[in-house]
């Protein structure tokens, strides 16, 4: 049977170049225009302006959640069209129960953790040095509150405390955050731009601890990348980092409150302070993201999802 569907995003980022990878190689023609009412159509994230009129039509609509879309539309009547959704991907528990609160169907949700290339992120048989050289992925924008992370080291080194911290990734904020770096008088920080996907394996190897202070989270695709290389990894405590550091009973990473400098210079001391504890966390993460991070087999229910439309 030919597979035909439709890819609409208002982006063209890496999650949307990924996506459609996945797609082809899950044997899908993919087509970035609506043609025929009845090819099944996968748009993301929810804001896409196209999207709304688009599920109001008899055209199969699949949206694709990116996590912090669903978390900004909490509380918002505006977005009860999303209930008209032929099925939506979410990447998170907490993802998914927005979107039952805000009237989608559950039977029409699919989870599918965004997940790695865990044979491209794996970590090395050497022991890995328990250290606080820092390193921060998430884009320069409000929602990632790479301020935090600045302040944070401010703190640290205020001190005495030896620290470095590399900036990776660009966005709007650049020259703001340079100026607050600046301005804290902050050493053995540095700002590297955009980093390429091939090199972040590298990177987060000479790195000590991965850092995100995010608004709102699903799945990060970093996070379980650090995770995965087996990385420390100490982050906001939004509710879907808190669904990935807290396996049950078992804790695979060092959480913060939100918004709070003090408290990530306090979880960033005990990486150092506690190096048996950060080594048992770091092997737990590892497991979970081996577990259910597996890119490579989760978006095969978004095969599954669209063949169903497709019928």
């Amino acid at each position: 049977m030919e597979k035909t569907c439709v890819y609409l995003s208002d982006t063209e980022g890496i999650h949307d170049l990924r996506w459609r990878k996945a797609l082809q190689s899950m044997g899908w023609e993919v087509l970035l225009e609506v043609t025929a009412d009845q090819t099944p159509v996968i748009a993301g994230p929810l804001t896409i302006n196209r999207l709304e009129p688009l599920a109001q039509r008899e055209t199969p609509v699949i949206g694709l959640s990116w996590g912090w879309d669903l978390h900004a539309a909490k509380g918002h009547q505006s977005n009860i069209w999303l209930s008209k959704l032929s099925g939506l991907v979410v990447d998170s528990v907490p993802t998914r129960d927005i979107a039952i609160d805000l009237g989608m169907n559950p039977q029409a949700i699919v989870m599918i953790p965004w997940g790695i290339d865990l044979e491209t992120f794996t970590a090395s048989d050497s022991i890995r040095k328990i250290e606080l050289s820092i390193v921060s992925l998430r884009a320069l924008e409000k929602l990632y509150r790479v301020d935090t992370i600045l302040d944070a080291v401010g703190l640290l080194q205020k001190d005495n405390i030896e620290c470095s911290l590399t900036v990776g990734n660009d966005g709007s904020q650049y020259e703001e955050l340079k100026r607050q770096a600046a301005e804290l008088d902050l050493k053995n920080v540095t700002f590297i731009g955009k980093v390429q996907e091939s090199d972040l394996p590298q990177l987060l190897s000479n790195h000590g601890v991965y850092v995100s202070a995010a608004e709102t989270d699903g799945t990060s695709v970093t996070l379980m990348q650090a995770m995965a290389m087996g990385a420390p990894v100490v982050v906001s405590n939004t509710p879907g980092n808190v669904a990935w550091l807290k396996s049950g009973s078992q804790p695979t990473g060092r959480l913060f409150e939100l918004g709070d400098p003090a408290d990530l210079a306090l979880k960033l001391s005990e990486v150092v302070n506690f190096p048996d504890r950060t080594r048992e966390l770091t092997q737990l993460g590892r497991e979970i993201v081996g577990r259910d991070a597996d890119w490579n087999q989760n978006i095969w229910r978004l095969d599954e999802l669209l063949t169903r439309q497709s019928t």
